[in-house]
Parts: structure tokens; C-alpha cells; sequence
């Protein structure tokens, strides 16, 4: 855990701070680049540039408590991987005709993993998993999504339901995937 000094000695640019920062919060900031850009090298590029974002603007701000800062460090990480996304045009929002409404039993998560949940995530098409993301993972408002992504609310609004929708289905057909194996 890092503590205040450490917070406050990176305000005044101290590399031994900055190193400290970095070890501690590196692996956890490539995982949210990662859930965006679905790529190792352009998630490691990110959490690259985050940390120069974070290490030179650290000092013009006061944080009430370690939570406030990580949120901080967070946000430039998930505007990084925004800006990346619009910069390649690979931000797409996809057809309505994509995700059918599908009925999941109450049991199916059972036989499912986390780690099989985080990869059906990233495994969505880039606009269904961006705005299930930041919805669902980063806790953004459809308003804070459609000012992020320069869309209408009621557009994140209908890809974050094609995205559950999507997931669902995934979830399902890994599932019954499992449970097929076990039999064999």
C-alpha cells in the first residue's frame, strides 16, 4: 500500500516516488488498458504514457485519501485508452440486428469462472465492450459515456443492453460447454 509521504514526495517529482507508484500500481493499470485495447503492446504503450500523464500532473493536485488517487490514476488510463480508440477510428458501434434477447437460467454462472467472465468481456466487439466497461466496470453514467465517446445517451444506453445481451449469450454457450465436457 502506498502511503501519503510516498503520494506527497511524488508531487515533488522524486524518482525513488514515482518507481514506488509504478511497481505498486503498474500491473493493475495495464488491466484496465487491457480491458479496453485488447492488445499486450498497445496496453503496456498506454499504462506507458498514463504514468508520464500521472507523474507531471501529480503535482499541481492534493488528494483527500489513497482511494481519491487511484481513482485519479485510473481515469487518465481509461481516457488514454479513449482517445487511442477514437484516434484508430476502431471505435465502432455495431447494428442492433447483433444481439438477440436470450433467456439465462440463474444457475449458468455456477459453472463459469471469473477469469472466463473477463475474457467473454474482452472478447466483445470494441463498442459493446468500451461502453460495457465504463458502465458496468468504471461506473460512468450513460451521460458521462455519450460526452466521453461523442455519441447520444440513448445510443450507450442501447449498446450497453446489446453488450449484456452478447455476454449473456457467450456465458451460455461456455457454460453448456462445460457442462457437456463434464458428461464426456
Amino acid at each position: 500500500m502506498i502511503a501519503n509521504s510516498t503520494i506527497e514526495s511524488l508531487r515533488s517529482k522524486d524518482p525513488a516516488a514515482q518507481k514506488k507508484v509504478f511497481e505498486q500500481y503498474g500491473s493493475f493499470l495495464y488491466r484496465v488498458a487491457y480491458r479496453y485495447v485488447r492488445d499486450r503492446m498497445t496496453a503496456e504503450d498506454l499504462v506507458v504514457d498514463a504514468f508520464l500523464k500521472i507523474f507531471e500532473g501529480a503535482h499541481n493536485l492534493r488528494f483527500d485519501n489513497l482511494r481519491s488517487f487511484e481513482a485519479w490514476m485510473k481515469k487518465i488510463v481509461v481516457n488514454e485508452a479513449l482517445m487511442l480508440l477514437r484516434k484508430q477510428a476502431s471505435f465502432q458501434l455495431m447494428p442492433e440486428s447483433e444481439a438477440i434477447e436470450i433467456g439465462v437460467d440463474d444457475n449458468v454462472l455456477d459453472n463459469i469462472s471469473s477469469d472466463e467472465i473477463y475474457q467473454l468481456i474482452a472478447e466483445l466487439p470494441d463498442g459493446y465492450r468500451t461502453i460495457f466497461n465504463l458502465f458496468a466496470i468504471e461506473g460512468f453514467s450513460h451521460k458521462e459515456i455519450a460526452e466521453q465517446l461523442g455519441i447520444n445517451e440513448g445510443t450507450s444506453k442501447s449498446q450497453l443492453n446489446h453488450a449484456r445481451k452478447l455476454l449473456q449469450k457467450k456465458i451460455l454457450l461456455r457454460s453448456e460447454n462445460h457442462a457437456s465436457r463434464r458428461i464426456l
